[in-house]
């Protein structure tokens, strides 16, 4: 997850693998990793918010060739990840990148992967709507997107469970690190204004967790789309 403060994941940073196991046990770290074997050979990868590196160490697993750059606010995650990564053989692969993500700039259509697990949850609505079409806007045309998050269940004894969970987690963090969301944000309605075709989807831990595969697609592969479902009909 991005903190507002890097300060706060700072402090948090060597002890964050262990509330994750405290709260959601290793629930979270199966649904980072749940469809990456689905993801086609990249050669290139931008990864938003990773925290401790567990996934951006899986990626590099299923994707050895992959030049990645990893970005995160707190300079502690940073170096947690490094350390992880500090026998990998393809550690090399990696650059870190110590920034907030919604001052990124210069990346317009750079990477075939975005990677973003637990991420998209710390922002408000409106920073998504202003932001997300940015981050996207660093795929090549016909990149992928990796996409997990919470979402909220659909069946009443599992939004009941879903809601204890995120309730106990935003509050946390908003202590911790100072999180403006006191609950879920609209994610899929700021997933839907943008150019996404979803490829292959997994719901996890009750339904609590959403792991799906996108590719960006343009203007006119959306035309041809849209052409050939009216002569179907």
């Amino acid at each position: 997850m991005r903190n507002h403060t890097g300060h706060g994941y700072d402090q948090l940073a060597g002890r964050y693998q262990l509330f994750e196991n405290l709260m959601f046990g290793s629930r979270l770290h199966r649904a980072r990793t749940a469809l990456l074997s689905s993801i086609p050979a990249c050669h290139s990868a931008l990864v938003l918010g990773d925290g401790d590196g567990r996934l951006l160490e899986a990626l590099l697993a299923h994707q050895p060739e992959c030049q990645i750059t990893s970005i995160d606010q707190s300079r502690k995650m940073l170096e947690i990840q490094q350390a992880r990564l500090s026998n990998h053989p393809h550690r090399d692969n990696v650059t870190w990148q110590q920034q907030d993500a919604r001052e990124i700039r210069g990346f317009n259509h750079q990477f075939d992967l975005l990677v973003s697990a637990f991420f998209l949850d710390c922002f408000t609505e409106q920073e998504l709507e202003k932001h997300l079409p940015h981050w996207l806007n660093a795929l090549q045309p016909h990149g992928y997107f990796y996409f997990v998050d919470f979402q909220e269940p659909d069946t009443a004894w599992k939004r009941v469970r879903g809601k204890l969970y995120l309730t106990a987690m935003h509050q946390f963090f908003r202590w911790y690190t100072n999180l403006p969301n006191r609950k879920l944000v609209d994610i899929d309605g700021a997933l839907n204004q943008c150019p996404l075709e979803l490829l292959v989807a997994q719901n996890m831990s009750h339904d609590l967790i959403s792991v799906r595969l996108y590719r960006m697609f343009t203007e006119r592969i959306d035309s041809n789309r849209r052409n050939k479902e009216s002569r179907l009909n």
